[in-house]
Formats: structure tokens, sequence, C-alpha cells
């Protein structure tokens, strides 16, 4: 409502002094052109809200969603990005268990995901926890290099029982 108010006073001031300006030239050419500077000017008195709006803000008003202050904006994105890492991590846990049980042994698993190209999570490193015979783990090491792109330097693998 206060921008309302300013635009519209500075909108009048500036007819206002338009119009003592064109009343005080003499006529003729000069006056035509100074008309013509004042139309424009107080053009550009009126659309200035137009040129200084915030898209983004007006499509969230248009759409329902709640004006968010910028901390907010990055507080949510960074949730999302967190639900999103978790959410890939369950799921590539998921997929190794699977092989781990294909082979006949059981294990845990934890991945340690880093933002990609894009920002989306991609596994970094991977700990094992699990009685492997040393050809499951050769297995599991290809799965996890060849499958999902983790070197062998980023694996560790835990012996020790799990239940």
């Amino acid at each position: 409502m206060d921008f309302m108010r300013n635009w519209i006073l500075s909108v009048t001031v500036s007819a206002m002094i338009i119009a003592v300006a064109e009343s005080l030239m003499p006529p003729g050419t000069v006056k035509k052109v100074a008309r013509l500077t004042g139309g424009l000017v107080l053009m550009l008195g009126i659309l200035q809200p137009i040129v200084r709006m915030d898209y983004e803000d007006l499509f969230l008003a248009a759409n329902g969603f709640p004006n968010i202050s910028v901390e907010q904006k990055e507080t949510q994105q960074t949730g999302n990005e967190e639900i999103l890492k978790t959410i890939i991590e369950e799921e590539l846990s998921a997929y190794v268990l699977d092989k781990a049980k294909q082979m006949g042994c059981s294990c845990e698993v934890e991945f340690r995901c880093v933002p990609g190209d894009g920002g989306t999570p991609m596994p970094e490193a991977v700990t094992v926890r699990g009685l492997l015979t040393p050809q499951q783990r050769r297995t599991m090491e290809t799965i996890l290099k060849e499958d999902l792109g983790i070197p062998k330097d980023q694996q560790t693998y835990i012996d020790e029982e799990v239940t």
C-alpha cells in the first residue's frame, strides 16, 4: 500500500511540474519539444514500477506461494538437497545390499555423497561392514567401482559380523 501511495504521489508531482514548465514555455517549436519531453518523462514515471518489479516475487505471489526471504529460500534449498542426498544414499545402499545378498554375504554399507555436476549428490566414498571372503570382497570392489564409480581407494572394508 505504501508503494502505491508513493507511486501515485510521484506521478502527480511529475505531472504538475511538467504542466508548470509547459505553461512557462514560449509558443512554437520549443513548446512542442517541451510537451513531447514532458510526456516521455511522465510515461517513464508511470512505467517505473514495471521496470523495477521483482518478477520472481510476482510469480510466487501469483501462484499463491508466500513471499519468502532469501535466507528462507536458501534454507529450503539446503533442506531439499539434504533430502535428495539421503534418498540417493539409501537407494545406493539398497542396491549394494541386494548385490551382497546375491553373493551370499551379509553386510552393512554406508555411503558418503557430495554434490556433483548440477548439484546432484554423487557417491564419493563407501564403508562396507561385514565378514566377506576374499572373492566376495573383490566382487564388491568391482561392483562399487564399475557400477557406482567409487574408486578402490575410497572403499573402506571393516571385517566384523553384522546382525
